[in-house]
């Protein structure tokens, strides 16, 4: 991997952060399962045949791909209105609304990302050893005593450290990715774990524990994440990649 690549890696992650509808600015999730009006964004939000539909008044500043949403409309993806991007997306127990406020506190007194230098012993090789039949497992997440079933197509294997590792991987993020906790998660790195995702080589997969990212939710207590499974809690010590944010205290 080249200097450049890393560089451009960081670009997009602060984007993916600290951008208009970065992490920092989320400011409401809300599950749509009866009509529902958000403070700040027009419309009244609701289900029709399982499907998420808003009812705006006639010349409410609601726009979908720079098109106004008028009357009542099925939306999906990225909404904006003046100050405020739109999320809306579907999980497993139904439609759910996210609020970006551009100028929301978290985004305007962000002061960066702490992180480790980059270090190339924490870049390695690995295999991924699918599962016959994979199933759904449950995964508990940082809030709200919730678990949620994911679909684990297998593992990855991997040596950090002069050690074996085998964690369980998710499919998403437009390939392999896992949550993991380490000998410094608590200690120097963010309470709940991190993520990273396993790039492709032509020898495999690759590992680059350089770009280890905190979850969502390190930035907004309005996301909730996974936590490591059992299977993908490291013993070594992955000094390296994201560590925690600057000014924002590890939750308990």
């Amino acid at each position: 991997m080249s200097t450049d690549d890393f560089e451009a890696w960081l670009a997009a992650r602060a984007e993916e952060v600290a951008g208009p509808a970065g992490h920092t600015a989320l400011t409401g999730t809300y599950p749509v399962a009866e009509p529902l009006v958000i403070d700040g964004v027009p419309g009244t939000w609701n289900v029709r045949d399982g499907r998420l539909a808003v009812t705006v008044e006639p010349g409410a500043p609601l726009t979908s791909d720079g098109v106004p949403v008028t009357g009542t409309a099925f939306v999906e993806g990225d909404l904006d209105a003046p100050g405020v991007t739109i999320r809306t997306f579907v999980r497993q127990d139904g439609p759910v609304v996210r609020t970006y406020e551009h100028a929301a506190p978290g985004r305007t007194g962000f002061a960066g990302i702490d992180r480790y230098p980059y270090d190339e012993r924490f870049r390695v090789p690995a295999t991924f050893e699918p599962f016959a039949a994979p199933a759904a497992t449950p995964i508990p997440y940082q809030r709200d005593d919730v678990v949620r079933a994911h679909v684990v197509p297998g593992e990855l294997a991997f040596t950090l450290g002069g050690t074996g590792h085998r964690v369980r991987a998710f499919e998403g993020h437009g390939g392999l990715w896992f949550v993991f906790a380490d000998a410094t998660t608590g200690v120097s790195t963010y309470r709940p774990g991190r993520f990273v995702e396993a790039g492709t080589a032509p020898e495999g997969y690759v590992v680059d524990f350089n770009r280890a990212y905190l979850p969502p939710c390190a930035f907004s207590d309005w996301y909730n994440c996974p936590l490591p499974p059992r299977e993908n809690i490291l013993t070594v010590a992955v000094e390296a990649g994201e560590r925690s944010v600057l000014g924002r205290a590890h939750p308990a």
